[in-house]
């Protein structure tokens, strides 16, 4: 599925159906715009999209410029405040889910586990509930055959002097996609391709930070 960001749609072929596609980078690359025009080309399609939003990122005027206003009918959205109740919401769905739900966002994925993991046993047991919800997450892309789109935050690993997304192994086995988003200069940014089951690693492209979500660099 096209989501209208030429060079990024280009690249990965359109975001994968039956799949989670993760997207890491540092603050402001494109994550929350991506998942925000994601939904809109849903929405053009006929579908809705569930939005987890962790982080008080989701931003209706910035959907409504991106895809206009009758775009917001088609998008629901979910603040959990605490990863407890993270899980119960992504549980929740797999009983409720409607059938004219075309995506499921989570921005970010790791933002309440961040906050809540206070200590090495605590972090354990927290990293069991990101699994479950990924398993969760999986089960509903494959048997729905649709895409899920989780954001995930960064941390600068100095020995491979390169930033790495946050929940290792875990988050990893789960996305099938995996994309970093980095800044280039002013609205440039870049997008690189980490992992794709049909696609080999090392792709990259251009694209920039505009009004209507996220455009060319050509």
């Amino acid at each position: 599925m096209d989501i209208g960001c030429r060079p990024i749609d280009k690249m990965t072929r359109g975001l994968l159906e039956g799949s989670i596609t993760q997207f890491y980078g540092e603050f402001a690359t494109g994550k929350t715009t991506y998942c925000l025009q994601a939904a809109v080309a849903v929405s053009k399609n006929g579908k809705r999209t569930i939005y987890i939003d962790t982080e008080n990122g989701f931003s209706p005027e910035r959907l409504i410029q991106i895809g206009g206003r009758d775009v917001l009918k088609d998008v629901d959205v979910f603040y959990p405040d605490d990863l407890g109740e993270q899980t119960q919401i992504i549980k929740g769905l797999e009983q409720t889910l409607s059938s004219d739900v075309g995506l499921i966002v989570v921005d970010s994925f790791v933002a309440l586990y961040k906050v809540d993991a206070t200590d090495v046993e605590k972090r354990s047991e927290l990293l069991c509930d990101l699994s479950l919800q990924l398993l969760i997450l999986s089960r509903i892309a494959r048997k729905r055959n649709i895409p899920i789109v989780i954001t995930n935050h960064v941390y600068e690993d100095f020995k491979k002097e390169q930033q790495m997304p946050l929940g290792g192994n875990t988050l990893k086995y789960w996305s099938k996609v995996i994309i970093l988003l980095s800044k280039a200069h002013s609205s440039r940014r870049k997008a690189d391709l980490i992992r794709h089951p049909f696609i080999g690693d090392g792709a990259k492209c251009y694209f920039t930070l505009v009004q209507n979500g996220l455009g060319s660099d050509e």
